[in-house]
């Protein structure tokens, strides 16, 4: 296995989200700081169609406001505390404190937002910086067809949901994902670290599909996903990853 201080890519969960409010541009300036490789956060659109980055669709749980990003405007969206006193960021907020100092990775929720972003990205020459991820596949196909020269990503769920009915552990089910990303010459798979093992990893590879997991913030998993190969992970506590990679040998 090749030195993992120079393999394994560290992505800040919604920036550095075990020090400051998620999805912030607070958060963002820690895993900056902290020297992650990327930083994934999420993508809405505004009522009044600008790029905003926040995770939940409803409000409640992030600001106290009972609404959905989706029917308030950016001036709206902007009255509201995110946490610490953090306002809503836009993805051009997020550019502006990120360029040359870190990778993006997009998670995409919005639908039809991909001609504002690949504009967005493109005049700010952050093409070959920025992964773009989505449960959507279609989605990510809409996108790659207006910018095929990002980097594509595929996430792939484990949530409660299917813990009774556990699909997703079912190797078929699993091969089937990396399958068609790699169809689709994706360059990343994203898959909750519960169902990650070497048979997927190595499948993986063989597809030339790289494999960055979230979202992990416990050492012990951390070291173990490591020592299984993956390529790289996805997690709140930026610190604790970067401390487990520099004790492996």
């Amino acid at each position: 296995m090749s030195d993992p201080k120079n393999r394994i890519l560290i992505i800040g969960h919604r920036g550095a989200s075990s020090d400051s409010p998620e999805n912030t541009l607070k958060a963002f300036q820690k895993a900056i700081e902290y020297k992650a490789n990327y930083i994934e956060f999420d993508l809405f659109k505004s009522k009044d169609g600008v790029l905003v980055v926040t995770h939940d669709p409803e409000l409640s749980r992030l600001t106290g406001h009972s609404g959905f990003v989706e029917d308030l405007t950016l001036e709206e969206l902007k009255t509201l505390d995110f946490g610490e006193g953090e306002k809503i960021p836009t993805l051009e907020d997020v550019i502006y404190l990120t360029k040359g100092k870190i990778g993006l990775c997009v998670e995409v929720i919005s639908t039809n937002i991909g001609k504002k972003l690949v504009q967005l990205l493109r005049e700010s020459d952050l093409v070959e910086n920025t992964i773009i991820s989505s449960f959507n596949f279609k989605e990510l196909k809409k996108i790659q067809k207006l910018e095929p020269n990002f980097k594509f990503a595929s996430l792939i769920p484990y949530n409660v949901r299917v813990v009774n009915n556990p699909k997703w552990t079912k190797w078929k089910t699993k091969k089937k994902a990396i399958d068609r990303a790699a169809k689709n010459n994706f360059s990343f798979i994203h898959p909750h670290y519960v169902i990650v093992d070497k048979q997927l990893i190595d499948y993986s590879h063989h597809q030339n599909l790289k494999v960055n997991v979230y979202t992990v913030d416990v050492k012990p998993v951390i070291k173990r996903l490591i020592n299984k190969g993956i390529d790289g992970i996805m997690t709140n506590d930026i610190i604790a990853a970067k401390e487990v990679i520099n004790k492996i040998k």
